[in-house]
């Protein structure tokens, strides 16, 4: 009975760590892998930040700007596409030039778009608060885009539309013009 009694004594307050510390570091000392949804490839993600489960198209909307409502020919516009989060919690937004496509018309012809060409292999993901936006820019050199990712001829006068889709988000198109080059 001594025994039982000293092992009681001893064993119970060893027991109570034990358990404790089984709690806190959720009984394994290997780290956690790391894992994500943000995107095809999150290898190539250059900068991080927390915050919540990755944004979502239902929790983001996208506004389309041209830097001008009107350029000269030979201009090269400078698009931005501001992407809000309009959800009640942060989420991680991750933007990347791979999941941009940035198409401009001019009537029923595509001019330029950035669908099917090479893209910057560079991705950034950051918490985005609810109410929050982030925005991500496009320069366009003002050239028809010819097949290949051929730079063609000058966008001629006239009205141009920009349209997008950013990180699976549609966004509505933006008007813009180009008019003749000044002396």
């Amino acid at each position: 009975m001594y025994w039982v009694r000293r092992l009681v004594v001893v064993g119970l307050p060893l027991l109570v760590i034990i358990v404790l510390v089984i709690a806190t570091t959720g009984g394994s000392s290997k780290s956690p892998r790391a894992t994500s949804t943000d995107g095809p490839n999150p290898q190539q993600t250059t900068q991080t930040t927390g915050g919540g489960g990755a944004c979502t198209p239902d929790q983001l909307s996208a506004v389309l700007s041209a830097s001008e409502a009107t350029y000269q020919v030979g201009q090269q516009p400078v698009f931005t596409a501001t992407l809000s989060n309009v959800s009640q919690a942060t989420c991680r937004l991750t933007t990347s030039p791979s999941n941009e496509e940035w198409t401009v018309t001019s009537g029923a012809a595509q001019w330029w778009t950035t669908k099917g060409c090479p893209q910057p292999d560079t991705s950034a993901t950051r918490a985005l608060k609810a109410g929050a936006s982030r925005q991500v820019s496009i320069t366009w050199d003002g050239h028809r885009l010819d097949p290949g990712c051929k730079r063609g001829e000058p966008a001629q006068p006239g009205t141009y539309h920009l349209s997008a889709t950013i990180d699976g988000v549609n966004a509505e198109e933006v008007a813009f013009h180009f008019t003749k080059k000044t002396q």
